[in-house]
């Protein structure tokens, strides 16, 4: 199975879709996978080749949405701390719109821009000043908006009266033994650069994200970095319906409601923030058992309940540029080849238990531990 698996996501290095992938398929058996390179930039006249390997840290771009963001407000409510119906006014007295709640936010039906215009750094002051006074496009409609969850994190960093790094590490990666996991990683050498601009250089270590570069690194939309091993905990932990290593983590009932759709856009559902059932960019199924997300660099999350499937695809598919969409345009053949490779083999009572990743020798390296920032 694995090296059938192994061939599929071989494809997307082969069309030179990415420089390299690592991989996670859970169900009765697990298996990662780490293939190609890295990175591959020239460096005056060097071309520099690094090989992947599975402790390889990547950007997560908008996966910070749903690992960091989402599942931190709802640890929240779950303690008491907010209502999903709570004004956004309330946390935030500067916010513009009384009409505007932490659950239009979640949901992206708040009405506010999905972006900025400006792809430029500037200063943290500067970004937040230009978010305030964004104008709403329009309300109670879907419009997936990195604006909204820069606020939600600002909400965060209200209610916990910490900045929003330190509140991702007590509420998230901490209990979900994530150790690899978090912003602005200090070990830039293990991560997978992104994108070579002029601008920027090779930018590495350092969020790909505009915004959340200007943010200094840190903010709801984006900014997360982590290791395949640390996808898999959080993972893992949806599919056990809110149990990480037999302690509850979320509650049964918030995992059900990531899974129920909320709003229908294009044919397609969204419930708090994740797809629900088919997914334009990862997977076409007809169901509300498969939850899915993905990331502009390149990172996704297939999560199917009932057949107790998950699958994670971490690439840094802008390396070296963002013009190269082939991943965007492959990934969901993959994922698609991928499970129903799985579907085929299993049934739903086949699986009780948490998945544990099993692994060859040769996909075995010693595990790092990163600090970050």
């Amino acid at each position: 199975m694995n090296e059938q698996i192994k061939k599929i996501m071989q494809e997307l290095i082969d069309a030179d879709a990415t420089p390299g992938i690592n991989y996670a398929i859970l169900n009765k058996q697990q298996y990662l996978g780490s293939l190609g390179l890295k990175a591959q930039y020239r460096l005056a006249n060097e071309v520099l080749k690094e090989e992947n390997n599975l402790n390889t840290i990547y950007d997560l771009a908008s996966l910070t949405k749903v690992i960091c963001t989402l599942t931190i407000i709802f640890r929240l409510y779950e303690k008491g701390l907010l209502n999903l119906t709570d004004k956004v006014k309330t946390y935030l007295p500067d916010f513009n719109y009384d009409d505007i709640t932490i659950y239009d936010l979640l949901t992206h039906t708040s009405g506010l821009p999905a972006d900025l215009n400006s792809k430029e750094i500037i200063a943290k002051e500067e970004i937040v000043q230009k978010i305030y006074s964004l104008k709403k496009v329009k309300k109670g409609q879907f419009l997936y908006s990195d604006i909204g969850y820069i606020f939600l994190g600002l909400i965060i960093e209200k209610v916990c009266i910490k900045t929003l790094d330190k509140v991702f590490a007590e509420e998230v990666t901490i209990p979900l033994e994530m150790q690899n996991t978090g912003f602005n990683p200090k070990t830039k050498n293990i991560v997978a650069p992104t994108e070579i601009t002029k601008e920027r250089g090779v930018i590495r270590g350092i969020v790909h994200d505009e915004k959340a570069c200007s943010m200094k690194g840190i903010a709801g939309h984006a900014g997360v970095f982590s290791d395949i091993h640390d996808v898999v905990n959080f993972v893992s932990m949806i599919l056990n319906k809110g149990i990480f290593k037999g302690k509850k983590y979320l509650d049964k009932s918030t995992i059900e409601r990531w899974f129920s759709p909320l709003i229908e856009i294009d044919g397609y559902y969204r419930s708090f923030c994740w797809y629900v059932g088919n997914n334009p960019n990862i997977i076409e199924e007809e169901t509300t058992d498969i939850i899915s997300f993905n990331g502009f660099t390149g990172p996704s999350i297939s999560i199917d309940r009932k057949n107790n499937i998950g699958i994670i695809m971490l690439t840094n598919r802008v390396h070296p540029t963002r013009d190269n969409r082939l991943n965007i345009v492959m990934r969901k053949d993959i994922s698609k080849k991928v499970y129903h490779l799985l579907k085929n083999e299993i049934t739903i009572d086949d699986i009780k238990k948490e998945p544990q990743i099993t692994k060859s020798d040769s996909d075995n390296p010693k595990t790092l531990s990163l600090k970050y920032n």
